[in-house]
């Protein structure tokens, strides 16, 4: 099934936008829901299809010979974003990601788990240091609030870093 011809406000991704990429190659809807066995229950832009290179990709029985622009809807702000082929070219050939995963959050919801990795990884760290540097503590006392406003630390004894030593 092909996108219908109104196109929805979509999440902005900052490497290819808020609209489908069309692409050089012209490639009949037929090819592209053969191309992958899930192609055919999704809403596609036909006009976005690139080929893949397959010898890259990691899968079990059916690798993607085509990606196409896929609309899709975050599981975690319900806002519909696009699954470009060119960012599912770079997941699948470059990334090594498995060929049957399935991009369910936007991008933003994405930089945001990011960050919170990222605040994770920061916090163990710091907090494992033996000696640590005032501007350190207050570094540690700041992703601390963060973590618990966010709902990921849940002991307000973690909170009472002493940021003077």
């Amino acid at each position: 099934m092909t996108k219908k011809d109104s196109i929805p406000s979509y999440v902005t991704h900052p490497r290819y936008g808020d609209r489908p990429v069309i692409s050089s190659d012209e490639v009949p809807a037929c090819a592209i829901e053969s191309a992958h066995w899930r192609y055919s229950s999704l809403n596609y832009f036909a006009e976005t299809a690139i080929f893949a290179d397959t010898s890259k990709q990691n899968f079990a029985i059916y690798p993607r010979k085509i990606y196409v622009d896929i609309e899709e809807m975050c599981d975690v702000c319900c806002r519909p974003f696009i699954f470009f082929a060119q960012e599912q070219k770079h997941w699948f050939e470059e990334l090594g990601f498995w060929i049957d995963a399935h991009c369910t959050r936007c991008i933003e919801c994405r930089k945001k788990d990011q960050g919170v990795r990222f605040m994770h990884k920061r916090y163990q760290k710091l907090i494992t240091l033996k000696a640590r540097t005032p501007p350190q503590n207050r570094e540690l006392k700041q992703i601390a609030i963060e973590l618990y406003k966010l709902g990921y630390m849940r002991d307000k004894n973690k909170l009472n870093i002493d940021i003077e030593s």
